[in-house]
């Protein structure tokens, strides 16, 4: 008898027993960008090699830096996926700058990107900021005029007013100087999954500052003031390209 009370017993249990919740599914996954930093055909190596601008100009680089921010992605239905905090600072000496991850991207197949060079006005307004916003990172001049969007310094024998220095420290976000320019990429078919995580390979080309729609001259501008700053501002919009995805 005992013995039965004690099956009957162990039954209930096992029939009583809550059923395990159901496994949220993953819906999202990430793109990894890679950026390559180039002279025209030519990897960008700082403060060794001498190249030649859409000028005639030579020019050796020392310094190479700019954000990329509010990333955006467009799915073939139309649906935009936008990063939160998208701010990401790639510096031309800090090799893990150049590789960065977009996470939480919703499944999909995506045909296009676009994002900003530089960082929006909200945040340069924003008080002290951290992680690739750190005021400390050299990219930032003070709360009234914020952030650096992107910084080139540079030797050249034709500079010769500065000695031969070339800096362009290109800032401002509205009113008479805004530097903020955004960028469109065209994807191949770019299939986000759960079994795929895609690297978008992109580079960056230094050379793009000096022309189209602007040819700099740097004996007439090798030092950025004022509007003369959007003149290089209109040029590097056109800097940035889709290498390959794999």
């Amino acid at each position: 008898m005992n013995k039965i009370v004690l099956i009957a017993a162990i039954i209930c249990l096992w029939g009583c027993k809550k059923k395990d919740d159901p496994v949220n599914p993953v819906t999202t996954g990430n793109v990894t960008v890679k950026l390559d930093n180039r002279c025209g055909t030519d990897p960008l190596v700082l403060n060794t090699i001498w190249y030649t601008n859409a000028n005639g100009d030579s020019i050796k680089i020392s310094k190479f830096n700019y954000f990329i921010s509010n990333i955006k992605m467009v799915k073939e239905d139309g649906t935009v996926f936008a990063e939160t905090e998208s701010y990401h600072l790639v510096q031309g000496d800090k090799e893990s700058s150049k590789t960065f991850t977009v996470s939480n991207v919703p499944f999909g197949t995506y045909k296009s990107m676009s994002f900003m060079i530089g960082v929006d006005s909200a945040r340069n307004v924003s008080g002290a900021q951290t992680g690739d916003l750190d005021p400390t990172s050299g990219m930032f001049w003070d709360w009234n005029t914020g952030y650096v969007m992107a910084k080139m310094e540079a030797e050249s024998p034709q500079a010769t007013q500065t000695g031969m220095s070339v800096i362009y420290h290109l800032g401002g976000f509205g009113g008479d100087v805004n530097v903020l320019r955004t960028v469109s990429l065209q994807l191949p078919t770019l299939i986000i999954s759960k079994e795929k995580s895609p690297n978008l390979h992109m580079k960056a080309d230094a050379m793009e500052w000096f022309k189209t729609p602007n040819l700099i001259n740097v004996k007439d501008l090798s030092v950025l003031a004022g509007k003369n700053a959007y003149f290089i501002a209109d040029n590097y919009v056109d800097m940035f390209s889709l290498d390959h995805v794999d």
